[in-house]
């Protein structure tokens, strides 16, 4: 899970990068100090319930990806089994979903159904 988030690193457009649990708590990252890692995986924590409520409501199924956008950049939520990948991605072209979509698969094939304890 390391490499995938080092891999994100790599990446002009990538301010930061977390693995997220269901719950909100941050199991792995890669954000520079000035980024609130808990204020963002708060924020994700929330977009997910809140989405996944609204969704089932209106009898939809599970959303692929979440994206925020703000002036400053984007917060971009993919599911990955039994933790959520965020990245916080500065403003620029929507080609980066790319590579959130290849770290996404990497991290479903990592810990598809594991529970927190095992990661």
């Amino acid at each position: 899970m390391e490499q995938v988030l080092e891999r994100l690193s790599q990446e002009p457009w990538v301010r930061g990068s977390m693995i997220v649990s269901n719950e909100g708590m941050v199991v792995m990252d890669n954000v520079s100090a000035e980024i609130d890692r808990d204020a963002v995986s708060a924020l994700a924590s929330d977009l997910v319930t809140e989405t996944t409520s609204a969704l089932d409501e209106a009898d939809m199924t599970a959303f692929t990806r979440i994206v925020l956008t703000a002036t400053a950049g984007e917060l971009v939520v993919v599911g990955c089994g039994s933790v959520y990948l965020v990245v916080i991605a500065a403003a620029g072209s929507e080609a980066f979903y790319i590579e959130i979509d290849s770290a996404a698969r990497n991290l479903r094939r990592l810990a598809p159904t594991a529970s927190l304890r095992e990661l």
